[in-house]
């Protein structure tokens, strides 16, 4: 077993007292249950897991609404195969949906999200197995090993854990990747051939909808049409994917192997800069970007207004200095702080939350 500790992550202390539990039922199979960025895969990435453990501990301890004491899992398992210590063995999780599932089973999460990075590696399956044996020899857990849906309404852990999960949560064989893609003909080049879900829709090998006719007609209208031959349509084929890599590679996406970030299938950042908008019932375009002198402490400005309409519907209004943080054009300390709990929370933003909303948290925040 990979055992990264709290200390050696750079855990922040728990708020509150942990309680202690003696034994559990088994343990629950998470995921992170937003975008996720591909390159965390890379094999040269592992550096950035630490970061991205904090990054998941600082938007637990920002979320007013659940008060967690700490991050809310027992362990955490990056695309390497490392265990990061979370609330670690013989503490209460936070996250299997309320008390008493909290108190029946330990939650282990996989750093894999409902977008982008979607299918866990064979590392990291890996080391869930070594994180489930670590809580059965060191926290008493018992046999019992099922995902979070198994005991509370929700998507998690996404459909390819989950589905590991099912088949009885096995150390991978080693000779083929997670996810495998499947179907190519011998001597051809690896092409994706996965889903994704994207505020509601499904983009991907097999995707069907009007939506995806609009991914197909943007990239001919960007110059990508030499890849279709009879042009787009509602359900999505090679050809989708081969367009969509070309875009992600004019933007500087590196990796074109099946989940890197230029394998041709969508992520949220890829799939906004193609259409201006994420497709789906509550989609809502942001306006222009107002440039960065818009947001200088103890400066006002039209543009704060708007952002804080977006920090108060997304509920990052902890920091204020009445009863309640109220929108207006200063771009105060509070602004600032709040805006760098959303970065925080948001994993395409957390490597640099320093809470200064550039092009891409307006873009985020706001759509």
């Amino acid at each position: 077993m990979k055992l990264v500790t709290r200390a050696q992550w750079g855990a922040k202390p728990s708020r509150y007292d942990l309680a202690y539990i003696a034994s559990t039922h088994g343990v629950k199979v998470h995921y992170e249950g937003a975008y996720v960025p591909k390159s965390l895969a890379a094999a040269d990435a592992h550096g950035a897991c630490a970061g991205h453990m904090r990054d998941i501990q600082a938007a637990h301890l920002a979320n007013t609404e659940e008060d967690y004491s700490d991050i809310a899992y027992n362990a955490v398992v990056c695309p390497h195969g490392w265990t990061f210590e979370g609330r670690g063995v013989h503490r209460k999780t936070g996250a299997n949906g309320n008390s008493s599932l909290n108190a029946k089973d330990y939650a282990v999460c996989a750093m894999v999200g409902s977008s982008g990075l979607v299918e866990p590696t064979p590392a990291q399956l890996d080391g869930l197995v070594d994180a489930i044996d670590w809580f059965q020899r060191a926290g008493a857990a018992g046999d019992e090993v099922l995902g979070h849906r198994d005991g509370y309404a929700t998507a998690c852990p996404g459909g390819p854990l989950y589905a590991w999960v099912q088949a009885g949560a096995h150390r991978p064989d080693g000779t083929e990747p997670g996810g495998g893609t499947g179907g190519e003909a011998p001597g051809e080049p690896t092409l994706a051939r996965y889903r994704v879900v994207i505020n509601g829709l499904a983009y991907g090998y097999g995707a069907t909808g009007a939506h995806v006719t609009t991914v197909g007609k943007a990239l001919v209208a960007k110059g990508y049409g030499r890849f279709y031959t009879v042009g787009p349509g509602p359900e999505w084929t090679d050809a989708d994917t081969r367009a969509m890599q070309a875009f992600q590679l004019s933007l500087g996406f590196k990796g074109t192997a099946p989940h890197q970030d230029a394998d041709g299938v969508p992520g949220e950042v890829s799939l906004h800069a193609l259409l201006g908008v994420l497709p789906g019932e509550t989609a809502v375009t942001a306006p222009p970007y107002p440039g960065r002198s818009a947001f200088v402490l103890g400066k006002s400005n039209p543009s704060v207004t708007v952002l804080d309409g977006g920090l108060v519907r997304r509920g990052y209004v902890r920091h204020h200095a009445g009863a309640v943080y109220k929108p207006g054009p200063l771009f105060s300390e509070n602004t600032r702080l709040n805006v760098r709990d959303f970065q925080r929370a948001t994993p395409a933003l957390a490597g640099d939350a320093d809470g200064y909303p550039g092009p891409l948290t307006w873009r985020l925040l706001l759509s």
